[in-house]
C-alpha cells in the first residue's frame, strides 16, 4: 500500500483522530481503472461524481453493506475473466473526510478540525520515501517555518 502523505498535526489532537472508524456508521466504496466501466456494469454501480476523481461506486451506504461490496469487488478482482481496476473502502472516518478534500484540491492538500486543532494532510507528489525536514525558529525559539525536501527518483 502506498500512502504517500504528509500530516501536520498537533500531537494532542491526534488522540481524537478516528482513522478507520466510521463516525456516522456510513462508508463509500469507489473503484477506478482500465476496466472500470465493465466492472460498473457487472455490479450495477454508478459514477460517484466526487470532486477531484473519476470512478464508480457507492456513496453514503451503511458500513456493513459497503464492506460487503468491497469484499465482492476484491473477489471479482481475483476472478476471471481478468479485469484491471483498483478500489477503496472508505469508512466516513477523519482520514477519509480529509482525503476527500485532498482529492478535490488542486494542490492535493486539505485541512480538518480534530480535537480543537486544525490538521493538514497533503500528498507528497512523488510517492513514499524519506523527506528531510528543517524547522526554522525565531530568536525566541518559536517555530516560524518548516521546509520539507521532496524529491522523486528522477
Amino acid at each position: 500500500m502506498d500512502y504517500a502523505r504528509f500530516v501536520f498535526a498537533d500531537a494532542d489532537a491526534l488522540g481524537s483522530w478516528a482513522h478507520n472508524y466510521p463516525l456516522d456508521g456510513l462508508a463509500d466504496v469507489v473503484f477506478w481503472g482500465r476496466d472500470e466501466e465493465q466492472v460498473a456494469a457487472e455490479f450495477g454501480a454508478q459514477r460517484t461524481g466526487t470532486s477531484g476523481e473519476g470512478g464508480y461506486g457507492w456513496l453514503n451506504i451503511p458500513v456493513r453493506d459497503a464492506y460487503a461490496r468491497a469484499v465482492a469487488l476484491n473477489d471479482r478482482k481475483n476472478a476471471g475473466p481478468a479485469r484491471k481496476f483498483a478500489f477503496d473502502f472508505r469508512p466516513h472516518s477523519h482520514h477519509w473526510q480529509v482525503m476527500a478534500g485532498v482529492r478535490a484540491s488542486e494542490n492535493e492538500a486539505a485541512t480538518i478540525e480534530i480535537g480543537g486543532a486544525r490538521i493538514m494532510m497533503a500528498m507528497t507528489s512523488v510517492g513514499d520515501g524519506f523527506f528531510p525536514v528543517d524547522l526554522e525558529v525565531n530568536a525566541a525559539g518559536n517555530p516560524i517555518a518548516i521546509r520539507i525536501s521532496v524529491a522523486g527518483d528522477d
